[in-house]
């Protein structure tokens, strides 16, 4: 059985919870996109972490963890990651670093500070855009280069070259020395240098053993590089498509493909956002949801469930089935909209516009049901949530054509419905 998780909105749905709940039942869990931008936010044992790289299979003692190479990699945050969780679960979670993944370097920090693309495009000013901008220009360092630092110095000493004649007027980047970086990427990789392999090779004996392998995205398919609202996205493919290519296997036999969704949207950072509520609304739905970034801490903008984005992204991704999160948060409200259509030059359109330009214009076209007055956080069979809960969810299903198959009311992991 092999099953894909993938973020259906502008990230922040609650794949962190989903997650680390279906990676109990696997042998092998494949992050592949993303870096250190992205944060799940996981309850394990009663305790609760915000995690950036480590996937959810690191904490279950018989599960491997694979980052991909469709990821970018802060060695200092990775090794952070893993020493928490060695010592919260009393044991080294089992890791499988590709090879090929890139690496975050100091001056990709650098970059984003002296371009102003962090402040222009919201991103989380992690390096992100410039480590996978190298890895395109070919000057990019990958993980496997530090099992041979020879290499990793003479291509260090490359990047800085070029870096020095493009910034030559930058004191921060004309400090930097291709030995003490090296120095210091050894130093925070030590104990994980082992887990740095051939990671397209290991997915492929999984599949061929009948393993059950999870794929883990991260972000959301709002804000996938190629088919979310651009330029305000992030730099890697966040949807289904992009997952063979991040993994090395053309065509991975995908059985489940589960899509997340929050009851609700949030988007942080800047970019389009047609159903963002503001005043009160916007404010209790974001103190109920606890809607501020796992990465950064900003401020999430909160807004209706937009029905338009989110038929795309099943589309786009092919889902077999839902898991609709945070349903919890809703409870209280006499009324709740439900956005089905936008309003575009005058027109009503049903088609996600995929330019920011257009996508800002667009006005959402409501429908309105009844809410729920009594909080439903603690209920843990379907059957027994209020009549207007399971008509909401009926209404999504009905619209998008692809059933709800998970219910979460809170973030603990017993907070979750499985359905038939």
């Amino acid at each position: 059985m092999t099953t894909a998780v993938l973020g259906l909105q502008w990230g922040d749905e609650g794949k962190g919870k989903i997650t680390h709940l279906l990676a109990k039942d696997a042998d092998m869990v494949v992050r592949f996109n993303g870096g250190p931008n992205a944060g799940h936010t996981v309850i394990d044992r009663g305790v609760k972490f915000g995690t950036h790289l480590i996937p959810a299979g690191a904490f279950y003692p018989n599960t491997t963890s694979v980052l991909s190479s469709g990821m970018v990699i802060d060695l200092k945050i990775l090794r952070e990651e893993w020493d928490m969780l060695s010592q919260h679960l009393g044991w080294q979670p089992r890791l499988l670093i590709a090879e090929n993944a890139h690496i975050i370097m100091p001056y990709h920090r650098e970059l984003e500070e002296l371009e102003g693309s962090g402040k222009h495009f919201g991103t989380t000013r992690r390096g992100i855009a410039p480590t996978y901008r190298d890895k395109a220009a070919k000057v990019g360092i990958r993980a496997g280069d530090l099992l041979h630092p020879d290499i990793a110095s003479q291509r260090l000493k490359l990047r800085l070259a070029l870096l020095n004649r493009e910034w030559p007027d930058s004191q921060g980047i004309q400090s930097l020395d291709a030995g003490v970086l090296l120095e210091e990427q050894l130093s925070f990789a030590g104990p994980l240098l082992p887990f740095i392999g051939d990671a397209t090779e290991a997915i492929h004996q999984a599949f061929d053993s009948d393993l059950n392998v999870m794929f883990e995205g991260a972000q959301g398919t709002l804000l996938d590089v190629d088919h979310g609202s651009y330029p305000f996205v992030t730099s890697s493919s966040t949807t289904f498509a992009g997952l063979g290519n991040s993994i090395g296997i053309p065509m991975p036999r995908v059985d489940r493909r589960l899509g997340v969704f929050k009851a609700y949207m949030t988007r942080v950072g800047v970019g389009p956002f047609p159903t963002r509520v503001s005043g009160e609304l916007e404010e209790r739905l974001r103190t109920i949801g606890g809607e501020f970034g796992v990465t950064t801490g900003r401020p999430r903008e909160c807004g209706w469930l937009d029905l338009v984005a989110l038929r795309y992204a099943i589309q786009l991704n092919g889902c077999t089935g839902l898991a609709i999160t945070k349903l919890d948060v809703l409870s209280g409200f006499d009324e709740i909209s439900v956005c089905r259509s936008y309003r575009l030059n005058g027109k009503s359109i049903e088609k996600f516009p995929l330019a920011a330009e257009l996508l800002e214009k667009c006005e959402p076209e409501y429908e309105t049901v009844s809410g729920w007055g009594d909080p439903i956080s603690e209920v843990r069979d379907s059957a027994e949530l209020p009549k207007q809960v399971m008509e909401f969810v009926a209404l999504i299903e009905r619209d998008v054509g692809v059933p709800v198959e998970i219910i979460s009311v809170g973030p603990e992991p017993e907070a979750t419905m499985m359905r038939k």
